[in-house]
């Protein structure tokens, strides 16, 4: 992240913030099932750092994603005072790291042929309120919700910088996305007063405490994204291993769990393409 965008950074940080906290738009309807699809290598870091990789916006395949729409341009055309360049947005955004899952009750075809280059890989199978309640990086306050699909040439985006991370075209609605997303200088102060209560720590060290994790929010542990502790087991219910995959691989997946503690009962093998027809 370009440094000399920082105050910049969190001065829009701040205004999505008041704009999240107050609006039903990223609101998640129930407790829905959440998949996340991913390697056998992703897998292997989640279970050693205990930690979830968010990927920052610059990653994204698709290049229009957190941009303003075509309509969005059109109405503000002449106010440019409201619309930023790509190029500011894309510093700004640096600030930030995404994490995307599949919502749907069931396994999906699709993602695992979206998501792994090969056959061999697994599906993370959990919860949202589990989800969410499994990360425990005290640097950062996680923002949730459901992906919004439009049309970028009728429908508008966002005038906030992040808030347009939210959006996506159309062409991508089969992917049910449920998005996290961690802004550097943003923590969840309310959380982080209740802990510090719990802990009897003192009242003058609770500012110092939450300048110390601001200021690390701003470190993050990969340069195309970061690295965000979590509780593994309050996060995984099951481990789907693909389809195509030889039973090789599903003994491979439950030793690969079992050298970092974590129960081998809950890797299965997925049966989506097992023929149970007599």
């Amino acid at each position: 992240m370009d440094l000399n965008y920082k105050n910049k950074a969190y001065l829009h940080a701040m205004e999505f913030e008041s704009v999240y906290d107050y609006s039903e738009q990223y609101k998640v309807d129930g407790n829905p099932t959440v998949w996340k699809y991913m390697d056998l290598e992703k897998l292997d870091s989640l279970l050693n750092y205990k930690a979830l990789y968010f990927a920052k916006p610059g990653a994204f395949i698709d290049k229009l994603e957190g941009s303003y729409s075509n309509w969005d341009l059109e109405q503000y055309e002449g106010y440019r005072s409201i619309i930023t360049t790509r190029e500011y947005m894309r510093k700004v955004q640096e600030f930030s790291a995404v994490s995307c899952w599949h919502m749907n009750d069931y396994e999906s075809a699709g993602m695992w042929d979206l998501y792994l280059n090969s056959k061999d890989g697994v599906a993370i199978k959990t919860n949202y309120k589990s989800l969410l309640n499994s990360i425990t990086d005290l640097r950062f306050k996680v923002f949730s919700g459901k992906l919004q699909y439009i049309d970028f040439h009728k429908e508008m985006t966002s005038k906030n910088i992040y808030d347009t991370l939210f959006y996506k075209r159309k062409s991508f609605i089969h992917e049910n996305e449920l998005r996290l997303i961690v802004i550097a200088s943003r923590y969840d102060e309310a959380y982080l007063e209740g802990l510090f209560e719990r802990d009897n720590v003192s009242y003058y060290e609770w500012e110092e405490r939450m300048e110390k994790l601001e200021e690390e929010s701003y470190e993050f542990s990969h340069k195309n994204g970061n690295l965000i502790t979590c509780d593994i087991n309050k996060m995984i219910e099951k481990i789907y291993v693909s389809p195509r995959s030889s039973q090789e691989v599903v003994n491979q997946v439950k030793s690969m769990v079992s050298k970092y503690g974590f129960s081998p009962e809950k890797v299965i093998q997925s049966d989506l393409y097992k023929d149970f027809i007599y």
